[in-house]
């Protein structure tokens, strides 16, 4: 069922999120890259993190527990909440804030591509002492005039370089699909075939709701059917096409399809779901509370759409 947003928003905000405060908190869920059982579900829910930036940790971690979430998708990038060379400070400050809260950091986003990505080790490393289980990787792209797989075998050797250090840590990288002429990933054979020789335990796919439909429209079944063995987060956003581009749209009101939407639900993966809320220009501090009464708005929509 698609979520009437002008009824939420006009007034059926404060009744949805009394009835999410009534239900068990899932933060307590555990982490492994295929944690729980089918029968637990998808799972946990957190929230990516770049339009929440100019919270306060207390006051980001006070929004999630009245989402209802699990944690965040953390930014550990150049312009995140911790910037990678201060990653040995600012990652426990972060989630030590979380804690107090039983919130925690679910996934981290970072730029990382190989072993010898700046400040990698440390990051990581600190990551994993933290009990960050899961981390989304930074982007491999194509020179579109150099021949396409020579290049994409030079990627795999650096994943599997990368894929070497993830389990000397315990940490799984995952990759995101991202729709683009130049994004390895983005038609979905490219990175089944780079991670072909990887455990997913290892690196695995962040499954891109929006940036898959962009990408392969009606051929949507066929390209999760090929990657789903390989996933190991579900990212959620989602799109509609305007004039020839793809403008991004509050979750269940676009054109990422209803019955992608249910695949993911009845996938009977128990992995990490982040929500993703990319229709409002993060890099507006004055804009944050209409970021937030989005994120609430979408809160209820995955309820909707995942039952999470």
């Amino acid at each position: 069922m698609r979520c009437d947003r002008r009824t939420i928003l006009a007034g059926g905000m404060a009744s949805a999120l009394a009835t999410l405060a009534g239900r068990p908190s899932r933060a307590a869920e555990g982490s492994g890259a295929t944690e729980g059982t089918a029968d637990e579900g998808l799972g946990p829910l957190c929230v990516f993190a770049k339009h929440l930036q100019w919270l306060s940790n207390e006051a980001l971690a006070d929004l999630l527990v009245e989402l209802d979430v699990a944690g965040i998708e953390a930014t550990v990038r150049d312009d995140g909440q911790v910037k990678p060379e201060d990653a040995r400070r600012g990652l426990p400050k972060l989630a030590e804030a979380l804690d107090r809260r039983d919130r925690r950091i679910v996934i981290m986003t970072t730029g990382i591509t190989s072993p010898d990505s700046p400040h990698a080790a440390e990051v990581l490393e600190t990551a994993a002492k933290l009990g960050v289980r899961h981390y989304r990787m930074g982007y491999y792209q194509y020179d579109l005039n150099k021949p396409i797989l020579p290049q994409l075998q030079n990627f795999t050797r650096q994943a599997e370089r990368l894929a070497q250090q993830n389990r000397a840590l315990g940490i799984v990288g995952v990759y995101q699909n991202h729709a683009g002429d130049r994004y390895v990933g983005a038609p979905l054979w490219d990175l089944r075939q780079m991670l072909e020789s990887i455990s997913p335990a290892e690196i695995a796919v962040a499954y891109d709701v929006r940036h898959a439909t962009v990408e392969a429209g009606m051929s949507w079944p066929l390209n999760w059917a090929m990657i789903r063995p390989h996933v190991g987060a579900i990212f959620l956003k989602d799109f509609h096409w305007t004039e020839g581009k793809a403008e991004n749209v509050p979750l269940g009101t676009g054109q990422v399809d209803p019955k992608l939407f249910a695949a993911v639900r009845d996938s009977g993966l128990a992995v990490p779901v982040s929500l993703h809320m990319e229709y409002i220009d993060h890099r507006d501090p004055d804009r944050i509370d209409e970021c937030i009464a989005a994120y609430r708005a979408d809160r209820i929509a995955t309820r909707e759409l995942l039952g999470i």
